[in-house]
């Protein structure tokens, strides 16, 4: 009957019957489907509109904070293919919003440029019209115009007590981090903790994400990770490496979004979202070491203590300076703390299974393609030293290699 309907619609609207008709064609073809699958109060049973996916109309209009963002990316484009209209508000350059574009109909994703956290009239006019409203912003580095409170604590009471004051809100869904506690020795997860007791006093029945590392081809961590390995003298391991976490691939966490608005139940929720392997630092650099075909091993165990000396003085010119390119958050001692306590789901907490979700691993498959793509000499070799001993005289004066050895 899909196909049917997917057939009989652009006839339909070809005998200038309009929109409307195709839409009630496509439903009775579809037999009569729901108008949504979201579990909004706003949003009443009827015909599609719309043949299905990003053609329809799911009766969900969503405010994305912080879309154009790693994870935002991949929430807004799987909140469009199932019909849902997101509005995007950023503060970026136009050009990193544009892709989002893409992800949804004609007019599905609305751009809403020069947004700023302390623009509360663009905000509430962001939220005015939507029955959902997600929060992604966060940040892994203070600057001299945002501190972790103001990002993590201060901001989302300020959007939880906006969302309170907006009827038309049915659902707010923040995430954090699954190192959140009050009394943890990082300031940032002390300031994540302190934003969802905010939004936890503004709105009870809120969602709340509490994810480990997110894994993905833009994501900030296992690129990191592999930058260090690739072009560092040394791979500096903290402690040992001994962090553990259970890092996920991005995907699985935009369908837990999709999942947690399609209940009532829901609500009022944490979610802790972890992978089905629990890592250490040490096996991920391990995991990029081998995927890259890299023989050598050039991590350095440093313990925190020294780790932290050699930080804090870069760490206190940071917060001086504008933005520099080459940044990078592991190299502070606020991550040095971070990692001093483990990111593991406590046992008997909600997660994947009760959304009906298994989690890819990140250690193989798709979820570290794009590591094969840094592999030395091409996609399906590797080690350095290994790729030097085959490649002709001419070739190896070109890239400057010692002839005749298997050194650069």
């Amino acid at each position: 009957m899909i196909g049917l309907a997917s057939i009989a619609a652009p006839v339909v609207q070809q005998l200038t019957l309009g929109p409307l008709a195709a839409a009630i064609v496509c439903s009775v073809a579809d037999g009569l489907r729901q108008y949504s699958h979201l579990a909004l109060h706003s949003v009443k049973p009827g015909v599609t509109g719309g043949p299905g996916s990003r053609a329809s109309v799911s009766g969900g209009v969503a405010t994305v904070f912080g879309a154009t963002g790693f994870v935002g990316k991949y929430i807004v484009h799987e909140l469009a293919r199932s019909g849902t209209q997101v509005i995007c508000p950023f503060r970026s350059v136009e050009e990193k919003a544009l892709p989002l574009k893409q992800m949804g109909d004609l007019g599905q994703i609305a751009l809403m440029k020069d947004w700023h956290l302390n623009n509360d009239e663009m905000t509430r006019y962001a939220i005015n019209r939507s029955n959902i409203v997600i929060n992604l912003v966060g940040s892994t580095l203070e600057t001299r115009n945002f501190s972790f409170d103001d990002i993590h604590a201060k901001w989302p009471a300020k959007l939880a007590n906006m969302v309170k004051e907006t009827p038309s809100v049915e659902r707010l869904i923040h995430f954090s981090d699954m190192g959140a506690t009050a009394d943890h020795p990082s300031a940032r997860m002390r300031s994540k903790a302190a934003g969802d007791a905010a939004i936890r006093e503004a709105l009870p029945d809120a969602t709340i994400f509490k994810p480990s590392p997110i894994i993905g081809d833009e994501d900030d961590f296992l690129n990191n990770l592999l930058f260090q390995v690739k072009f560092n003298t040394s791979v500096w391991m903290i402690d040992d490496g001994a962090h553990k976490l259970q890092p996920q691939h991005v995907t699985d966490v935009a369908r837990a979004v999709q999942a947690v608005l399609s209940t009532e139940d829901s609500k009022g929720q944490d979610y802790y979202l972890g992978g089905p392997e629990t890592l250490t630092l040490r096996d991920m650099v391990r995991v990029i070491q081998d995927c890259l075909h890299e023989l050598e091993d050039h991590t350095m165990y440093v313990p925190s203590a020294i780790a932290k000396a050699v930080y804090a003085p870069v760490d206190a010119i940071r917060k001086k300076l504008p933005p520099l390119p080459g940044r990078n958050y592991m190299f502070t001692t606020d991550y040095v703390n971070e990692i001093s306590r483990d990111k593991v789901a406590p046992a008997g907490v909600l997660g994947y299974k009760e959304l009906g979700i298994v989690p890819v691993k990140v250690t193989e498959g798709m979820a570290i393609e794009a590591i094969r793509y840094e592999r030395v000499g091409g996609y399906t070799l590797g080690d350095t030293k290994t790729l030097a001993k085959s490649l002709p005289t001419n070739v190896k004066r070109y890239l400057g290699m010692q002839q005749h050895t298997e050194v650069f």
